[in-house]
């Protein structure tokens, strides 16, 4: 017998073996006979070992880590992407993500499988060193690091394999894997100097494709879609028919729909329906395939409407037909058929029963249709209402929604106010019975219409639940046909379901001719039980004239009738005048709106004190839109009626602002109104009339005074912590200011303050982490180190070009701490830590107690108010780490 082939027996007895031992675990034996049969394999192995040499035991390791070890690691990570990938909410209303997004709670969810990929590949690593998969195996570890969230222990496991490996393929791996590592970590100058390193090295087929979907990845984070796509591109021909390619191809056809190119999207989304998709993502793709038709003729646009109604009907389709009515309404859109959209759009926010993001996004439209097509605001903001009440929060646009609303919310405001004064001081100047007579019309006839509102309402809602029951019907049809059941009449329970329907449509009808006819004539049954359901809960006649007189009643109290209560709302409808004048202008950017409504008030208002800057605005508003003979004649109307003001001045020299002390003068007028109102604890109207003020004049010699009495206002609306916050940054702001002082005394104070109620009973913090977080660095409270510290979280903030503002607070006599201020969630909270602990700012200040941690808005209120930094810590370890 050969040496070889003895060689190769030893080999196999290795194999068999070890993979025995490895599975022994899975075996229900008594403890006895488990470790008796692991001790025989151990010694049979061991001895197995000691037979061979050279090639042979190399052989072992490379077989033996490939095939126990790093497959069933293989396999975790293989687990692991697919949950994330199941438990990522697809959001087709906007670009797909390249790769499916998780946060530290998924992560947690992982954990234990995470664990185990760790364990597995450690093994591989460990007892087979030097074998050809030690540097996969890393990887392996890498990525399960990756997807707990440890991003700062995945990079350095990436760049370890990059350093030490001796596999070129598994150097690659690691160096893609790095790129999106670095991307989530927000990292994306270090991603960028990866994915240009691996432009020089020569990557297999594998490795070649993920780069490309790395890089795509990359680019959509930094919203470059031209770069994104053309990586997306590169990385679909290297892709062979699957799933996920149709994921790609759809992607790919969404950046080219939202780039404009609707031919290359339609020849995508085309692809991504013959590589065999999901029966959800082929929906969306033939959704969207409607919606970049290309339209040549007339009877095109009917084609395309056909092919929605024909989604509409599939009974496959019912749960999208929110979504199906969003991309109808999109496409009338389009085609300048605006109440056909907003129909469509109120039907998708309809159909959206159980679907807040898609009814979130069906309201938005309407209110954008109100906002920049039809210039309905109020009616706008009530749909940005809507939209807000159901929109998730983690939507990209929310906070710009959000903004909009608030603008929407103050707009009108001020123009009810307008609306409702002018009503009243007219019904004021008329003889009584004549104002009830006009009262009681104004009344009934927004009830008449409320009634037939909801009439139309209920009317459509029949004849929806008519359609939607035919069409169902139908459906039993169609679908028996495509599942190759038999004729209808064959099939029992098709003729059970049948007849069901039939009974509830129309009821229970004898076999006669003209059947329709008969004892039901003039409607379907399931019209008459609603209609007998709804008389029931129809208001009776002495209800609504109960009702409606008490209407009337309330409407007629409000008529001013005496000469307080005539200037009351003369004056409120003078300021909401104004103030919906500035809302145009600067916040809705209407030029003419604006216009409108600060003429009204000169013509009103001929005493206003807002006369010469209302005449300024006008005339810089009659400037902006060409209209010169207009613009001059406000501009001599400022100048010969208000020669020494700051409005005349910047119409002769539009610097004057920058050049003359008459600013002054007027912020110090403003400053004097401004105090007026603050004494009187009018705070609202002070921080308006300083956030006026300041709009215009930012920078002065007199601003810092403002600024100041703004952050005293600050302090009574929003609190004792905002307070010192903006306290702390005024001092920073203005350094040389001759109120300096006067801050730091305030800020004393303060301070002082809360450490007197300072809660002696344990703190209990909140276990809700889904909000914002603050970083925050406590420090001693030493002079040395409230001159460095403060500045050195600046620079991080700078060099990491991190938006987020940043400032300095005594946390007690011990303690003062610097506060990195509205993180928008915990993820990013621990990714901006995790940077800040890489400048080990301990080493700086050795001997020093610095503590770094973040926290949840919630809970630093508690912690800012108990001071009890030891407890807040002991949470922070049981929570976050």
């Amino acid at each position: 017998m050969s040496i070889k082939y003895i060689e190769t027996i030893y080999l196999y007895k290795i194999i068999t073996f070890t993979t025995f031992r490895f599975q022994i675990d899975r075996i229900s034996l008594k403890p006895f006979y488990r470790y008796l049969i692991l001790i025989l394999l151990t010694v049979t192995e061991l001895s197995a070992k000691a037979q061979v040499s050279g090639p042979i035991s190399a052989g072992y390791h490379d077989l033996t880590a490939h095939y126990n070890a790093y497959f069933i690691a293989n396999e975790r990570v293989k687990e692991i992407e697919q949950q994330v990938y199941d438990q990522y909410d697809w959001n087709y209303n906007k670009v797909l993500p390249v790769y499916p997004q998780f946060d530290t709670l998924v992560s947690k969810s992982l954990e234990t499988l995470t664990e185990d990929c760790i364990q597995k590949a450690s093994i591989a690593i460990q007892r087979h060193e030097g074998s050809k998969w030690e540097d996969d195996s890393y990887v392996l570890v890498g990525k399960a690091r990756y997807y707990a969230s440890e991003f700062a222990d995945a990079i350095e496991t990436f760049k370890y394999v990059n350093k030490k490996g001796d596999d070129d393929n598994a150097r690659h791996e690691a160096l893609i894997n790095l790129i999106r590592t670095f991307v989530d970590a927000n990292e994306i100058n270090n991603a960028i100097a990866v994915s240009d390193y691996l432009k020089k090295e020569k990557l297999n087929d594998t490795n070649q494709f993920d780069l490309f979907l790395a890089r795509a990845y990359m680019y959509q984070r930094r919203d470059d879609h031209d770069n994104m796509v053309q990586n997306l591109v590169k990385a679909e021909a290297l892709m062979p028919r699957s799933n996920d390619k149709a994921r790609i191809q759809f992607i790919i056809g969404q950046v080219y729909q939202e780039l404009g190119f609707d031919a290359e999207a339609y020849k995508y989304y085309d692809a991504s329906l013959k590589s065999n998709p999901t029966y959800e993502l082929s929906f969306y793709t033939k959704l969207n395939m409607g919606s970049v038709t290309q339209l040549t003729k007339g009877s095109d646009v009917k084609k395309v409407r056909k092919y929605f109604k024909k989604l509409l009907r599939d009974p496959k389709n019912l749960e999208y037909q929110d979504k199906i009515y969003y991309e109808m309404a999109g496409f009338e859109s389009k085609n300048g058929n605006l109440t056909e959209a907003i129909d469509f759009y109120k039907m998708s926010v309809k159909k959206s029963v159980s679907n807040n993001r898609q009814k979130g996004y069906s309201y938005w439209k309407l209110g954008l249709i109100y906002y920049d097509s039809l210039k309905n605001f109020p009616l706008a903001k009530s749909y940005y209402d809507s939209t807000i009440s159901v929109m998730p929060k983690d939507e990209d646009e929310y906070n710009n929604i959000l903004q909009r609303q608030e603008v929407l919310s103050e707009f009108v405001e001020y123009i009810t106010t307008v609306q409702k004064n002018d009503s009243l001081i007219i019904l004021s100047q008329l003889p009584v019975d004549s104002a009830q007579a006009i009262a009681k019309a104004a009344v009934e006839a927004n009830y008449e219409k409320e009634k037939e509102r909801k009439r139309r309402a209920k009317e459509r809602e029949r004849r929806e639940q008519m359609s939607t029951s035919f069409d169902r019907q139908g459906g039993d049809l169609i679908s028996a046909n495509l599942t190759g059941d038999t004729w209808y009449f064959h099939n029992p329970n098709l003729l059970s379901r049948g007849a069901s329907e039939f009974k509830r449509v129309w009821g229970n009808r004898p076999l006669e001719d003209d059947w329709r006819r008969s004892a039901k004539a003039g409607g379907f049954a399931i019209q008459e039980q609603q209609a007998a359901k709804e008389k029931e809960q129809e208001e009776s006649e002495d209800e609504v004239d109960a009702r409606l007189s008490e209407e009337i009643e309330a409407l007629l109290a409000n008529i001013p009738r005496s000469e307080e209560q005539m200037q009351k709302l003369l004056s409120e409808t003078e300021i909401a005048l104004y103030n919906l004048g500035n809302i145009y202008n600067f916040k809705l950017e209407e030029k003419e709106n604006a216009i409108s409504s600060f003429e009204q008030l000169l013509s009103r208002y001929h005493e206003s004190e807002y006369r010469p800057e209302v005449l300024y605005q006008l005339y810089l508003l009659y400037s902006q839109l060409d209209q010169n003979e207009f613009a001059k004649e406000r501009a001599d109307q400022v100048q010969s009626l208000f020669p020494e003001s700051i409005y005349a001045k910047l119409i002769e020299n539009p610097n004057y602002r920058e050049e003359s002390s008459a600013a002054t003068a007027h912020l110090m007028a403003a400053y004097k109104t401004a105090y007026q109102y603050y004494t009187a604890e009018k705070y609202k109207k002070t921080k308006s009339v300083l956030d006026s003020a300041l709009q215009i004049y930012p920078e002065n010699d007199f601003s810092d005074n403002l600024q100041l009495l703004n952050v005293m206002t600050v302090g009574m609306l929003d609190g004792l912590y905002q307070y010192q916050f903006e306290l702390n940054n005024f001092i920073k702001t203005y350094p040389e200011s001759d109120v300096v002082d006067y801050a730091q005394t305030l800020l004393k104070a303060s301070e002082d303050y809360q450490i007197n109620i300072v809660n002696s009973s344990k703190a209990r913090f909140i276990e809700y982490f889904d909000q914002k977080h603050f970083m925050i660095l406590a420090y001693p409270n030493k002079s040395e180190l409230s001159s460095k510290i403060p500045g050195i979280v600046d620079v991080f903030l700078d060099e990491n070009q991190v938006s987020y503002s940043s400032g300095n607070l005594i946390l007690n006599e011990e303690y003062a701490m610097v506060l990195i201020n509205d993180i928008p969630d915990k993820q990013k909270a621990q990714v901006l830590l995790e940077s800040f602990e890489n400048l080990n700012i301990q080493e700086d200040f050795k001997g020093e107690k610095i503590y770094n941690f973040i926290i949840t808005q919630d809970n630093f209120d508690i912690f800012y108010q108990t001071k009890d930094l030891n407890a807040y810590l002991n949470f922070y370890d049981r929570m976050y780490q």
